[in-house]
């Protein structure tokens, strides 16, 4: 959000809408480039848009003024604000999901079930699974940043007194935090294994887990009492043979237990693996439920007293006890002092032992075998990237704690040690460098994972917690472009042509249409880069070719902005980009506003964005005069140039000029003639700029003349006047003649002014210089209203020449003001047009070459026709024009030479003057006072008898 602006608030904009989204097709105009891409797709707009923006830009307000450490501070309270939302997001969609089911159907998170409908907002009932799953995925992403970023971006004096070393360590906790002061890799794995454990207390509770087995156990709400059914066999069997105390599984009273000799016939714990015996099947599936629950807790990090609890309500508080040592939920949880390192490591081992040799079923074997830092145990119950990742870290975490314990304890408790297997994570892993990336490019291959490994969310995950976000963002802008590029060539995101060696699953990584996934990582990108910037021992992004590709993702994201008309937020985000990228994104993007207004209001937001809005006016024309390469264009109009008729000059006539010859009189022009116009609008808006200003319209008005483009030319001339451009830049001049219609006279104006030595700095040429600039903006613009005039003209000419349709009164009249433009307008055109440059420019003697010809012919029969309809004055400022060209040295003359026309001139100036001449015997009127007072006068061409 720009400082001191308020966004709009989507959600209030359509009551129909839903609470996280509303959907809208994107206009025709709104199509520029990505347009093939979003063709197909509608723009989702929700609430988190206005969000995460109004956030970072209270993050931009906040910084101001700060230490680099008070700014990672703040970055890393941003991180808490996106996770936050995002929980709280996936709450709402959960409630909003379970209210258009059946409340009592599924599971809800504490505190939803009372959510009054109005919280959730109308439309929540349509709330898909996959909505809420990417929801979640979201939220756990932003947890794991909010997590790990402040770890590895930690300020190095606060690191450094976090490392100071400790007094001899006694308790439990002690020992711990000795461990992980002493091992880096250790703090990061523990920060994972944190998050894996917060981000499984999120999925359904507990009880739900288990309710399936509690379920098959057909023993009802009745949760305490043991093998129920297993007893009550035991009783019967006891009842029916008068037997009495504890049944010996020798005996032959044991050996016709209900006729089989599979059932234990004792109820302690170790009954089963003791005897070699089973349980009812209604006991097994009871036996299951509680150590699933037991495992799903650890899985969660659940303290001890909430394990013991658990455990209590269903009278198994002994499976608790031998968990207690080292849960690894929370180390520090229930404090053990005078604490025995070498007891911990033996107790380990025993619960490696129990999971390989002992136990009734996988899960109990898997809740030992995580607190015994096993994998192959856990791995059996392991359904999700989620468990696999956490049986990892878990196992790693363990035995490094295991080592850093046994070297403590000295040689007697390595000897002890080695007597008992146990599994070694470290040594499974190899290379510690490299284990989070391995570990993760491994759960792509599992067939367990490798699905939801190679999605978008876990792929991203799995790039942070294996250390190798720049390079996942890489690849991410890789793919973008490629997508933007499949069906035309993309301006916003070009093709990469960077070699890369590695192959891309395209896969694991969001495409254009995937706008969640673009905000996400767009905000990634940004909060990454700046903490690249505000570090001390990190360098930012690499190698050139590498941050083009990483911004191609907040470029897409700005693309989805515009599409969604928020343009508010364009600004916000380009200002993160780098200044290479920054003003061409944020210049396309924003190319399409049109009015003074809202153009004003952007530059506004640029400005409290710390955007250079000069630099931004200087680039835009730049980018868009680059895109059709204006100066490798051929004058492909010189020697095709026609606005005049096949056939001699008539005498009423002469020859007749083609009527619309320029086209539709419109300034709404389509494609890049419009967005060439616009810059030029926009850069009229920025304060200073003359002179840049009069440069870029002069190549975009030559552009245009090259083409034969004069339909646009039109346009340019009357939206980006000269004369406005003078009066939009020049206010220390006050001009006398306010007409923006008036294309003459005011380069005189301008021409006489004395400019001050500090504007001539600013514009960094001299006097002279500038004012060649400004004459030539004047001539080409001088010629295309007087071709404008011209095109009017011949008009009225056509509709004179139908008996059918005479003309009115009002034509004539307009005729006159007409007439008197080109007259104005001709006069640059016909005195060293385009001669006078600070440079040799090929162009402009090609534009000499292309238009003055056929341009001064048109003239001369305009005239022609005026002289006829409007004025026989008209005949005689003809035959003046005759006298100027037939000068010594005329330069119209030589394009007329060099052209092969001077038969077709002199052609018209005879038709011209017979004209004049039937016209002055016809006619008993006198000549204008200004004729005469110059020794015109018509009666020189009566001819007497």
């Amino acid at each position: 959000m720009a400082p001191g602006f308020n966004f709009p608030s989507i959600s209030q904009e359509s009551s129909q809408a839903s609470s996280e989204s509303r959907l809208r097709e994107p206009s025709h105009r709104e199509m520029t480039d990505l347009e093939s891409t979003y063709r197909h797709s509608t723009v989702r707009v929700g609430n988190d848009v206005d969000f995460f923006a109004a956030e970072l830009d209270r993050y931009n307000t906040d910084l101001r003024g700060r230490s680099n450490s008070e700014k990672r501070e703040q970055i890393f309270k941003l991180l808490d604000s996106y996770y936050n939302y995002a929980r709280n997001r996936v709450d709402r969609l959960q409630a909003s999901q379970a209210g258009g089911r059946n409340r009592g159907a599924v599971w809800q998170r504490p505190g939803l079930v009372d959510m009054d409908v109005d919280e959730v907002e109308e439309g929540h009932f349509s709330v898909s699974a996959e909505e809420v799953r990417r929801a979640e995925e979201e939220a756990q992403t932003w947890d794991l940043l909010r997590r790990i970023l402040p770890f590895r971006y930690q300020d190095s004096e606060l690191a450094e007194e976090k490392n100071g070393r400790n007094p001899v360590p006694q308790s439990r906790r002690e020992w711990w935090e000795e461990f992980l002061i002493t091992d880096s890799v250790a703090r990061e794995r523990r920060i994972v294994l944190e998050w894996l454990q917060n981000s499984a207390t999120h999925g359904p509770p507990v009880d739900v887990i288990v309710s399936e087995l509690q379920h098959n156990a057909e023993r009802g709400d009745i949760l305490a009492h043991g093998w129920l059914h297993t007893r009550h066999k035991i009783k019967l069997q006891k009842s029916v043979n008068g037997y009495q105390g504890v049944l010996d599984p020798n005996t032959a009273t044991s050996q016709s237990h209900l006729g089989s000799n599979i059932l234990v016939t004792q109820l302690d714990p170790d009954a089963v693996t003791r005897q070699g015996r089973k349980l009812e099947p209604q006991d097994e599936f009871f036996e299951r439920a509680i150590w699933l629950g037991c495992f799903e807790m650890l899985r969660r990090g659940c303290s001890m007293s909430e394990i013991r609890d658990w455990c209590a309500e269903r009278t198994e508080l002994w499976r608790a006890a031998t968990i207690a040592p080292l849960p690894l939920s929370n180390p520090q949880d229930e404090e053990q002092f005078d604490f025995e390192p070498g007891s911990l490591v033996l107790w380990r081992r025993m619960c490696y032992a129990a999971a390989h040799d002992g136990g009734t079923s996988e899960y109990d074997r898997a809740v030992y075998g995580l607190l015994a830092g096993d994998l192959e145990s856990v791995d059996k119950v392991c359904k999700s990237w989620d468990d696999k990742l956490f049986a990892h870290y878990n196992a790693l975490l363990r035995t490094q704690f295991d080592i850093f314990l046994m070297k403590k304890g000295g040689k007697d408790l390595v000897e002890i040690a080695a007597r008992f297997p146990a599994f070694n994570a470290v040594v499974y892993h190899g290379e510690p460098a490299t284990v989070a990336k391995r570990l993760v490019a491994s759960l792509e291959n599992d067939p367990k994972t490798s699905n939801e490994a190679l999605g978008t969310s876990k792929s991203l995950q799995a790039a942070i917690v294996a250390n190798d976000l720049g390079r996942y963002l890489f690849h991410q802008g890789v793919v973008l472009s490629k997508k933007a590029n499949a069906r035309a060539k993309s301006k916003l995101i070009p093709e990469i042509n960077f070699p890369i060696s590695e192959h891309i699953n395209e896969k694991k990584y969001v495409g254009l249409g995937d706008y969640d996934g673009l905000r996400t990582l767009a905000h990634v990108l940004i909060i990454v880069n700046t903490l690249d910037r505000l570090s001390d021992s990190k360098q930012e992004s690499g190698h050139k070719a590498i941050r083009h590709a990483q911004e191609n993702i907040l470029t897409s994201y700005v693309s989805y902005l515009r599409l969604a008309n928020l343009e508010e937020l364009v600004p916000l985000y380009c200002s993160k980009l780098h200044e290479d990228r920054l003003y061409e994104v944020l210049g396309r993007n924003l190319i399409h506003i049109v009015g003074d207004e809202p153009r004003e209001h952007q530059l506004i937001i640029m400005t409290k964005l710390g955007v250079d809005i000069k630099e931004f006016g200087r680039k835009l024309p730049l980018i868009y005069l680059n895109d059709v390469n204006d100066k490798s264009v051929r004058c492909d109009v010189k020697g095709h140039f026609k606005i005049l008729e096949e056939g001699p000059a008539t005498l009423k006539y002469g020859r007749i000029v083609r009527p619309d010859f320029i086209g539709v009189d419109s300034n709404d022009m389509e494609g890049e003639s419009e967005e060439l116009i616009r810059t030029l609008e926009w850069l009229i808006m920025v304060p200073g700029l003359f002179l840049e200003t009069c440069t870029y319209a002069i190549r975009v008005y030559k552009y245009f003349l090259k083409r034969a483009d004069l339909r646009a030319a039109r346009a340019l001339s009357v939206r980006v006047s000269g004369r406005y451009i003078a009066m939009e830049k020049l206010t220390f001049i006050t001009f006398v003649d306010q007409n923006q219609d008036d294309a003459h006279g005011w380069f005189d104006e301008v021409a006489n002014h004395d400019f001050s030595e500090a504007f001539l700095q600013e514009c960094g040429v001299s006097r002279d210089r500038l004012l060649n600039v400004v004459r030539n903006l004047w001539e080409l613009e001088c010629l295309v209203r007087a071709l404008d005039s011209m095109e009017t003209l011949a008009s009225m000419a056509g509709l004179s020449r139908d008996p059918s349709h005479p003309p009115a009164r009002e034509m004539w009249t307009q005729a006159v003001g007409d007439v008197r433009n080109v007259k104005n307008c001709m006069q640059p055109v016909l005195n060293n047009w385009l001669m006078v440059s600070n440079e040799v420019d090929n162009d402009f003697q090609d534009l000499r070459e292309a238009y003055i010809p056929e341009t001064v012919i048109a003239y001369i029969s305009t005239l022609h026709f005026a002289g006829g309809a409007v004025s026989r004055d008209n005949f005689m400022e003809c035959m003046d024009l005759a006298a100027l060209i037939a000068e010594k040295d005329s330069n119209i003359a030589q394009e007329f030479i060099k052209s092969g026309r001077m038969k077709e001139l002199l052609e018209s100036f005879a038709a011209c003057s017979k004209a004049l001449a039937v016209s002055t015997a016809e006619s008993k009127g006198k000549s204008s006072k200004k004729h005469r007072e110059l020794g015109w006068s018509r009666e020189l061409w009566s001819i007497k008898p």
